[in-house]
């Protein structure tokens, strides 16, 4: 009753801390990369979501619920990351109790611990993006995958629970299959886990049906992704490395981690049921997503966030199992979590400013010279920094933005056609080399006015001026 009761305590404040950790510092970054994309896809209509997501990379439910939460919601970048702060700061209590479960108070606080002090997962948290729902439904599917392990007979609850979670985790990212294939190996390849073989089979058996109306569209993202090739190159192995490194805050933790993973695992052959799991959910996605990479390039961190969790996980089993109990056996899970602690930067800025981007345009605009934005979609991001009104009604955007003399180039071969007499013509390049990989809209303004200034205004966003 008395460790119950310190759980219960523990856990109270590790929740009260990542809430009030990762519900601060909302506005810090500004919004970018793909987050304006989210916004503007939330505010457009139904329909023309439903459509937008036929060629989407990601299924339909985090772009539904924002839609709900942008009624409720102000204009403002920190409004819009509250949500993803909500889901990473619940993962917490699932993670816990899964530490709890395979290594009792000790490895459930290192666990959570190092979830909480990890820049990565803070990094997703303050996102308008995916990720924090799909890292939340992946330690919950865990959860319940394993939470009824010894029992005479899984409960009728844990088996519908799991089904939801499944079904969600599906419906939130395509890599949802991943985190599901984890669980397969983790019922395969642990003895004492394939008691649990039934309940695993239901609760895909319901994600499978469940996805049926949802199987075309997710069929044809990932053939021409295979056949035509991601937009990611193929990694280097010293990425592997890096994606620890991204896990564990700083080069020496990293090493450190690994060391202490590997002598644990080593000491205890599978006897410590934490480290099979923690390796099953962490190490092979990562080692898989790698060498599938050279077909298909895969191997992004965010991409990897179903896993980081599980990493977490495995880092605490190994710290608890590394040294044998006695005086000493604490010391090696203090320092590393003093580690991260120490290396965990909240506060830090992300370096992704598109509101250079805006006011370099603008000073070279001066006020009545064309704008080209190419690929055509940056639109979202350049008009947030420009007047986030501009997205209260996005169906009218790309003809606001005309109305300012903006143009989008979706089609490098077929864009608007620019008067000959003007003094200079602004391009915004945010990385058209991918589509638009011969640089034709380049050369086409080049032939005409052959003076080219250039800044990079952002991270890969580069704006240019043609002159005569």
């Amino acid at each position: 009753m008395a460790s119950s009761r310190t759980d219960r305590a523990f856990l109270a404040v590790l929740l009260g801390l990542n809430f009030v950790l990762k519900l601060s510092w909302l506005g810090v970054n500004e919004l970018a990369h793909d987050e304006p994309f989210t916004v503007y896809w939330a505010l457009r209509p139904m329909r023309e979501l439903w459509a937008m997501l036929v060629t989407e990379n990601n299924p339909p439910l985090y772009f539904v619920l924002m839609k709900v939460w942008g009624t409720l919601v102000p204009l403002d970048a920190a409004w819009w990351r509250v949500p993803s702060a909500i889901f990473s700061a619940l993962a917490v209590w699932p993670l816990y109790l899964i530490g709890r479960h395979f290594g009792g108070t000790k490895t459930a606080l290192v666990a959570a611990l190092l979830f909480t002090l990890t820049n990565y997962h803070f990094g997703f948290a303050h996102e308008v993006r995916a990720y924090a729902l799909f890292t939340l439904l992946a330690v919950w599917s865990m959860w319940l995958l394993i939470r009824d392990v010894g029992k005479a007979a899984g409960s009728r609850s844990t088996l519908i629970l799991l089904a939801i979670a499944n079904v969600l985790l599906v419906y939130t990212h395509f890599f949802g299959w991943l985190m599901i294939g984890v669980q397969a190996l983790c019922v395969l390849l642990i003895q004492e886990y394939r008691q649990l073989g039934r309940t695993f089979l239901i609760a895909l058996a319901a994600a499978v049906v469940s996805y049926l109306p949802y199987a075309p569209i997710f069929w044809g993202r990932m053939s021409q992704s295979v056949s035509q090739g991601t937009w990611l190159e193929v990694p280097v192995p010293e990425e592997l490395y890096n994606m620890i490194w991204r896990w564990s805050n700083a080069p020496v933790l990293a090493i450190t981690l690994l060391a202490v993973i590997i002598v644990a695992t080593v000491r205890n052959k599978g006897s410590f049921p934490g480290l099979a799991i923690g390796l099953l959910w962490s190490i092979v996605p990562l080692v898989g997503m790698f060498m599938v990479s050279y077909f298909a390039p895969i191997f992004l961190d965010r991409y990897l966030v179903f896993a980081a969790p599980g990493f977490c996980l495995l880092g605490a089993a190994a710290l608890s199992a590394v040294l044998p109990e006695g005086r000493f056996h604490w010391v090696p899970a203090a320092a590393v979590v003093t580690g991260i602690a120490f290396t965990f930067t909240p506060w830090q800025d992300s370096g992704l400013h598109p509101s250079r981007v805006v006011r370099q345009t603008k000073a070279w605009q001066d006020g009545s010279r064309s704008v080209l934005i190419e690929p055509g979609y940056y639109a979202p991001t350049y008009a947030w920094h420009l007047d986030r009104e501009l997205l209260r009604d996005p169906g009218s955007l790309e003809i606001d933005l005309m109305e300012r003399n903006v143009f989008l180039v979706n089609d490098p071969d077929r864009f608007v056609a620019l008067r000959p007499e003007e003094d200079a013509v602004i391009l915004v390049d945010a990385w058209s080399a991918l589509t638009d990989p011969e640089q034709r809209t380049k050369q086409h303004l080049r032939s005409h006015w052959p003076t080219v200034d250039s800044v990079e205004a952002d991270h890969k966003v580069w704006v240019f001026r043609f002159r005569p």
